[in-house]
Order: structure tokens, then sequence, then C-alpha cells
């Protein structure tokens, strides 16, 4: 009898445990979210969605979608996102297999849409737009350094530019009000939210690297021609147009020649990327090195996380740049 019992119990239980991971499984899918490919993405997706949905990033602090391989859970992302929006395949190369099978009304290639398109500026040319045949209107422009790897005809890192930026916004707006058009209301309110603060704060950015923009210097990668447009910053050049490349022993040398010259106040690294080259070239020179996070690594997701990124960004080129 008492085994019977036991039985009985165990059998029970069995289906108690049956029953408790399908509510885990549909609570962990029926929920999908906006899942952005990497954080600054993410920052623009989090203020359009505040109040509606959530915003999840592939990409973990620290990984560059230069070289980044998937795994199985990130998979599992892509597949549940109510919408995936990415950079595109020109950038995020190993994307372009899995969302190929998600339908096209759940992922967002930003640099397809014709309005961003038209915005691209070549790789490798201080920022000429794709349509034109002007060059970047410095007066350094004989001085800079450039690296003709091939890396893309485009340079892909939109979301430095607070235009496309705003045209983004744009874009993940009306996407959004298809997908949840009883949101309409919220959806409105936190796109006008976002492009004034984006307004105030390009103003504030604009005044603040007023001072530091005769002030030259190097960068890690060629990542920041939109905000160096923008902002009319003198950059000389860049060690690498690829950051998983090594930059070149003739690369280094005309560098290290030119800080030798005291051309250059600053050399920039980037987080997501060891600076054991860099510290090399700038050894026994006068020339400060800085730190440009390009992908705002540590910054939360919320309504404000965009502004917050070109704020902090604009104070790692000035805190180098501008001192004595």
């Amino acid at each position: 009898m008492l085994h019977k019992t036991k039985k009985i119990v165990q059998k029970i239980m069995g289906k108690k445990r049956i029953l408790a991971g399908l509510l885990f499984s549909f609570l962990s899918t029926a929920h999908a979210d906006v899942v952005t490919s990497i954080r600054p993405l993410g920052f623009i997706a989090a203020a359009i969605t505040n109040g509606v949905t959530d915003v999840k990033i592939l990409l973990p602090d620290g990984a560059s979608p230069h070289d980044y391989s998937l795994k199985p859970s990130d998979l599992e992302k892509i597949k549940t996102a109510d919408l995936f929006i990415w950079v595109g395949s020109d950038m995020e190369t190993f994307l372009e297999k899995p969302l190929a099978q998600l339908p096209t009304q759940k992922r967002i290639a930003l640099t397809n849409d014709p309005a961003i398109k038209t915005r691209l500026l070549k790789s490798s040319d201080e920022g000429t737009p794709v349509n034109s045949k002007s060059a970047h209107d410095h007066d350094h422009h004989h001085n800079v350094i450039h690296n003709h790897h091939s890396h893309g005809e485009y340079n892909m890192h939109i979301w430095l530019s607070p235009d496309i930026a705003r045209i983004a916004a744009n874009i993940i707006h009306h996407r959004l009000v298809v997908l949840y058009p009883k949101y309409k209301n919220q959806l409105d309110v936190n796109l006008r939210k976002f492009d004034e603060k984006l307004t105030q704060t390009d103003k504030n950015i604009a005044k603040m690297l007023q001072s530091v923009g005769d002030k030259r210097y190097f960068v890690f990668h060629d990542a920041y021609s939109y905000f160096e447009k923008r902002y009319h910053l003198a950059s000389l050049g860049y060690f690498t147009i690829n950051p998983i490349i090594q930059p070149g022993a003739q690369r280094l040398y005309q560098i290290r020649t030119m800080l030798a010259q005291k051309k250059a106040v600053c050399v920039f690294a980037e987080p997501q990327f060891r600076p054991a080259v860099i510290k090399a070239v700038i050894k026994d020179t006068d020339v400060r090195m800085g730190t440009l996070d390009p992908l705002g690594s540590g910054i939360g997701l919320s309504k404000d996380s965009y502004v917050e990124f070109l704020t902090a960004l604009s104070n790692q080129f000035k805190s180098c740049l501008d001192k004595n």
C-alpha cells in the first residue's frame, strides 16, 4: 500500500514539474522583446520603446561587432524577438544567415533604409558623403594618414552620427507602431521626447568641443568619421581601418614620425581592444593616451541612454585633447 501511494505521489510530482517547465517556457517566449545587435542601437531603441516593451542587446560588453561569434543563446534571442534591429551585413556579417530566417517585418537593417543610405560616408575619406564629390573641408587634409585595406565601401559606424540616429529612431518608431498599434500614442510621445533631448544634447556637444577643434589626434580605428564631421574635430588618421587587423610596420612608422614632429597631442585607444601597440608608439613622446568607447560599454538602457552615450564620448574626446 505504501509503495503504491509513493508511486502516485511521484507521478503527481512529475506532472507538476512538466507543467512548471511548460509554464516557464511560455513565460520566457510569450513576451518577446525588441533586440538590437549592439548597445548603441539599444540606446536608441530604448528611448522609443520606453513604457511599451523591453530592449535586449545581443553583444555583451567588451565584444566587438567586427569579430563576434554567435552562441546558441544568441540564436534563441534572435528567433524569439518581436523585432531585431541591426546595422547591416557590411558591419555584422555574422548575423546575415540567422536573420534571413526571420520574417521581413521582424527585422530592420538600418543601412538598407534609403534615408540612411544616402548619408553614409565612404570608408577612409574623412567624411565625404556617398553622393558628394567634395572632400572634407578641414585644412589638415594633406596630413591625414589613411590605411586603404578593404573593409567595405562605406563607414558603418552610423550610430556615431546624431542625424542618422534621429532617422533610425523614426524608422524604429514606424515599425513599432505597426507591431504594437495600441501603444501608438506612447510611441509618438517617446519619439518626440527623444528628438527634443537629442537636439539639445547636439547643441551642448557642439559648444563643448568648439575649444578643441584645432587639436590633432589619432584614433585606434576608423570609427569616428560621422562624429568628427558633425563636430569639426581634427583627426590625423587611425591605426587600422579594421580593429581585428593589426596595423603594419609602415603605418606605425608613419604615425610615430608624426608624433615625434609634435603634430598630435593625443592618441586614443578603445576598451574593446588591447592598447599595447598604442603604448609602444607613444613611448618617449609627450603625446597623451586617451580612451574612446564607441559602443558605450557600461551605460545602462533607459530613455536617455543615447544622449548619455554621446555626452560621454564627447567628454572622452575633450578630456584628452583639452589638457595643457
